[in-house]
């Protein structure tokens, strides 16, 4: 029996071993060997990023929502970043009225243990588009309470 894995990173050869040996093998040969993100993707990402870090502090969502997008599709943000950047772009997307990409960014965003405050501010954001004036308010307190520096919206 001859087995050949092949892709991009990773290439192997199994001859003559058991038809199970060869699965398991040929299986965890593909561990590791995803697609690769450079050095570049990862500054672009940044870049990115902190462009729109700075046009959402701003209050120009419209213009920050690219490059959010662009950030959070390169794969090149650190965990704690793409978490962020999955808030900044709900708040985003709920000025924009795209309530439903703005909560599916939201429960994206939970899932990986966000910063408390932005997570507040998000949801409070969501919530205020969705009419829920009193549970976006206790979102905002919350955020406050969890960052008093940070800015809500008007």
């Amino acid at each position: 029996m001859i087995a050949e894995v092949t892709n991009d990173r990773c290439s192997m050869k199994i001859n003559n071993l058991p038809k199970w040996i060869a699965i398991l093998v040929i299986l965890l040969s593909t561990v590791g060997c995803g697609a690769k993100v450079t050095v570049k993707d990862n500054r672009s990402s940044q870049v990115a990023f902190d462009e729109a870090l700075a046009l959402v502090d701003s209050g120009s969502y419209v213009q920050a929502l690219p490059l959010l997008e662009k950030s959070i599709a390169s794969g090149g943000l650190s965990a704690d970043f793409y978490a962020t950047a999955l808030l900044l772009r709900s708040r985003c997307y709920s000025d924009a009225g795209e309530l439903e990409k703005a909560n599916a960014d939201l429960e994206h965003a939970d899932q990986g243990s966000p910063n408390p405050a932005q997570f507040q501010l998000a949801k409070g954001s969501l919530l205020a588009k969705q009419g829920k004036k009193a549970e976006a308010d206790l979102a905002f307190k919350a955020a406050k309470k969890a960052d008093p520096s940070i800015k809500l919206p008007k």
